[in-house]
């Protein structure tokens, strides 16, 4: 594999570079530099141009980049389709004009939530801006003849504070006895950065192309998954409290009404590639003990 990762400095960009190594994939950034890394704006760039820059032998590019805060996409939908919708299809088209066969990186948020289970074959109803730009995308880059591979994700989460992930946030709340509204009806499939960035590597590695879906293999609520968290914090540290308040997902102040289950079927994924998901129980137990075990983190 010799890939281009767009959007590298991202949570999960950064994770894809880890495990391909300067050997198999260059990585690309625009306001926040990485090493190695080369200077690309998603939305104004041209792909020949940032070609002609890179080694020969390019046969692969993760596109990960876009405005991937549902509120901003709410507040500003003509801004963010700029650079989510026209951005995005400017640089897919780019890549399968050069040859290259793209791996759009979509959302789960291109279903209403009215039930769980979605499978690829299911119709797709966004609710918000963000799942109606990520549709767009999947229906343009669907009706291009030229092969491609659609991998629509779940709730990514990780180890790490300070990332677009539920558990860091929950972990800086209840460290500083914070008050936690928490969604009792919110439920998705969650799964750790590496394992998405791991399958996401070995579905491409295949030659797969088409819609697929990823995320963890067990769904679980907002508030399921947060009461797991404190449930193995408080096997390590007793003394830990923190002030859970149940709600609905529809009494947050969003702009938008989101979906409220968009847990997600791997049947297809798991019949092209073998992965062992990491279960969540296992991260959460690797949370408490990095942040609230005798050896705890001072941050």
């Amino acid at each position: 594999m010799r890939a281009i990762v767009i959007g590298a400095s991202g949570f999960i960009g950064r994770h894809l570079m880890a495990r391909l190594g300067p050997d198999q994939a260059v990585g690309t950034y625009h306001r926040h530099a990485i090493p190695n890394g080369v200077s690309f704006d998603g939305t104004n760039g041209r792909i020949d141009e940032l070609l002609g820059r890179l080694p020969t032998g390019i046969t692969l590019a993760f596109v990960l980049h876009g405005a991937i805060d549902t509120e901003a996409c709410a507040r500003d939908p003509i801004g963010t389709a700029e650079i989510n919708v026209e951005g995005v299809w400017r640089v897919l088209r780019g890549l399968l004009d050069a040859g290259i066969r793209p791996v759009y990186v979509s959302t789960e948020y291109v279903f209403d939530g009215t039930r769980g289970g979605w499978r690829e074959t299911d119709l797709a109803v966004p609710s918000t801006q963000y799942g109606i730009q990520k549709l767009e995308v999947e229906r343009r880059l669907t009706a291009d003849p030229r092969p491609s591979l659609i991998v629509r994700l779940s709730r990514v989460v990780g180890t790490e504070v300070g990332t677009h992930s539920v558990l860091g946030p929950w972990i800086e709340e209840i460290r500083a006895g914070k008050t936690m509204r928490c969604a009792t009806d919110q439920i998705f499939s969650p799964a750790t950065v590496e394992d998405i960035a791991g399958a996401l590597i070995k579905l491409a590695d295949t030659g797969a192309t088409g819609l697929y879906h990823l995320g963890g293999p067990t769904p679980f609520s907002r508030m399921g998954l947060v009461r797991l968290l404190l449930e193995s914090i408080q096997a390590v540290d007793p003394d830990v409290r923190a002030d859970i308040v149940p709600c609905s997902l529809h009494d947050l102040p969003f702009l938008e009404k989101r979906p409220l289950d968009t847990s997600i079927c791997i049947d297809k994924l798991l019949g092209t590639i073998d992965w062992d998901f990491t279960p969540m129980e296992a991260i959460c137990k690797t949370l408490a003990e990095r942040h609230f075990g005798p050896n705890r983190t001072s941050t």
